[in-house]
Order: C-alpha cells, then structure tokens, then sequence
C-alpha cells in the first residue's frame, strides 16, 4: 500500500512539465461527462463501478459483474453558442467470471455554421465523435487493470469549402476533417476495512479507494492536408477515494482527482508552474438509503480560468439512476450548464 501511495506522489512531482493545456487539440475529449461525476466537480476516477467510469478510469469497472448502460444529455454552454450539446453513451459487458467489455461514444456539435463565397451560400454540422472499447479485469481482490482503444474523428467544414477558402488566399488547401487514434490505460486500487471505526452505532472510514488513469496517448490530429497537428489531449488522472461512512443506509464519501493533461514535451520547469496548470477536483457525496443521494464539488484550472463550485442530486429506483448536475459557476461568463444522466444495470 505504501508503494502505491508513493507511487502517485512520484508521479506528480517528476512528471516533465509540459507545455500548457490549451496547445491540446480534439478539445471535446476533455469535457467531463456524467451529471454524478461532474456535480463532485470531476473528482471521479476512484469511484467503484458507475457506467460513467469508463470516461475517468476503466479499471475502477473491474469488478462489476452486471450488464450497464448510460446516457447524459446536455445544452453546452449555451452562452457561448446555444446550438453546442453534447452527448454520452456508454455500456459496460461482463464477458466472463473475471472480465467485462465496456465502450462509449462521446458527441459533440456547436451546431450549424454558415458560409459565404461569391454568392454561393452554404451550411452545415461541425462536430467531434470519439469511440472507444475497452476491457477490464481484476488481477487481485483489491486491484483492477484496464486497457482501451479510441478512435477520434472531428467534421470541421466540407472539403470544397476549404478548398474555396484557399482560392480566396491564393493557395490550395485540403482537408476539413481530422482524425486521430488513441490508447487508455488504467489502474484501480481498493483497500477495505481501512479503518473501520465504531462510533454512534455506524462505522467510519473504512474504506479507501485509489485511481491512476493514462488517457488519450495516440496520434496527433490534422484538419488541413500538409498543415500543422495538433496534439490529443493526453491526460494523467490521480484519484482518491474515502468513505467516512459506508453502509446499507448511509454512505459519505470525499474525492480527490489531480488532472494533468500533458501535451508537447520540450522542457522541464519548476513544480510551481506544473501544479498551476494541474487541474484539482474535489467531491463529497451523500447517499440516503441508497435511495436520493446529494452531491457537492470543486473544481480549480488556474490557467483555463475555471474555478468554482458544482452541484448535483440523484434518484435510484431499484437499478435504475437518473443524476443531474450543475457546474456553470466554474465559468467566468453568464451562462447555464446543466447535465442530466441516467443509467440501468440489469
């Protein structure tokens, strides 16, 4: 346990700093999904089980043994553009006593856009899909592993398009499209009866629960033939888990995730400026007799310039879940940002 732990400190504080996270391209991949997950402000990559995991850390399905699938709607940003929504599905498939398949597609488009050349007029769909499948084993009682694939393909503007927008410059251009491939990678880590703890008939502290997710490392993406790429953004997840309290009525937990995404590795630097551009969530959730459960978060990016609180409930019915979310405050502009998520195990 204690390697482990020093594991994730290590990882941290020797880790090359890298160029910021706004170089990244395929933007979309770093939207949070799931109304659960982002109500904690997207500390959420040790949490047990939970369809929307194979966003945060696949391993931490390991261990489910039943069939899941999920979906979350949401109107993104609409203060920004109010055609943006964006969309995720997922499923978890156990295909054996020690192994499950999940995948999830994930969609977003900032809806119509509209263009002009010498009198031709067009319009059409700019969006991003990216899917992926992935499988998870345990290899202990207490450890999970998982390893995915992704594919990421991104609809920019049609071809002739481009190619009339490069007339215009008295060039020729090509392109409009990218696409890009990538790999997950993930660990998960459960310790039970921690501390277990008895006070006012209840026990405390008993379990502890640790993530460490690679994300996105793959191809870089190019929308224009011959042009620049961009890199995915490839993502380090650092996660923990505690449940103060866990049992069939009540359940509180506090999360912790540190999100590096590390793009474009040209130097070292100083561990101030990496931890400045270390995303850091923070949740804590509350669970009634695994009926209604109340959420509450905080999420920091110093350099993107969000930071603030997060909110969200949720409902269960026998396995049924249905979560929404509130995270608008974290931006620095009017808008709304609502997420609503539902999922069934069967």
């Amino acid at each position: 346990m204690k390697r482990i732990l020093l594991f994730f400190v290590l990882l941290f504080c020797i880790l090359p700093v890298l160029s910021n996270s706004l170089e990244a391209g395929a933007v979309f991949l770093m939207i949070f999904p799931g109304s659960r997950a982002t109500s904690m402000g997207g500390a959420f990559g040790a949490i047990e089980g939970d369809v929307f995991s194979t966003y945060y850390n696949n391993a931490a399905l390991a261990f489910s043994d039943k069939k899941v699938l999920g979906l979350q709607h949401a109107n993104w940003l609409p203060g920004l553009y109010k055609g943006m929504y964006y969309e995720y599905l997922a499923f978890v498939l156990p295909v054996g006593k020690d192994m499950n398949v999940s995948g999830a597609v994930t969609y977003l488009t900032t809806g119509l856009t509209e263009a002009s050349f010498e009198g031709i007029y067009r319009e059409w769909l700019t969006y991003d899909v990216a899917f992926k499948l992935a499988g998870s084993m345990p290899i202990s009682d207490k450890m999970g592993v998982s390893l995915g694939m992704k594919y990421i393909y991104s609809f920019l503007a049609p071809e002739e398009i481009v190619e009339e927008l490069g007339r215009q410059y008295g060039g020729t251009m090509r392109g409009g499209t990218g696409h890009a491939w990538a790999l997950d990678g993930s660990i998960f880590y459960r310790w039970t009866d921690l501390a277990s703890i008895e006070a006012l008939g209840m026990e405390w502290l008993n379990v502890l629960r640790l993530g460490l997710a690679f994300q996105n490392f793959g191809t870089e993406i190019r929308y224009i033939e011959g042009g620049n790429s961009d890199p995915l953004p490839r993502t380090v997840r650092a996660s923990f888990s505690l449940s103060l309290l866990e049992n069939k009525e009540h359940q509180l937990r506090v999360n912790l995730d540190l999100i590096k995404i590390a793009v474009r590795i040209e130097k070292y630097t100083d561990f101030r400026e990496m931890w400045e551009d270390t995303w850091k969530a923070c949740g804590l959730e509350y669970i009634f007799n695994e009926l209604f459960s109340l959420r509450f978060g905080y999420f920091i990016d110093e350099l993107g310039k969000r930071k603030g609180p997060t909110f969200g409930a949720g409902f269960q019915y026998k396995t049924f879940y249905f979560d929404l979310s509130v995270d608008q405050e974290i931006y620095d502009f009017e808008t709304s940002n609502y997420r609503l998520s539902a999922q069934y195990s069967f």
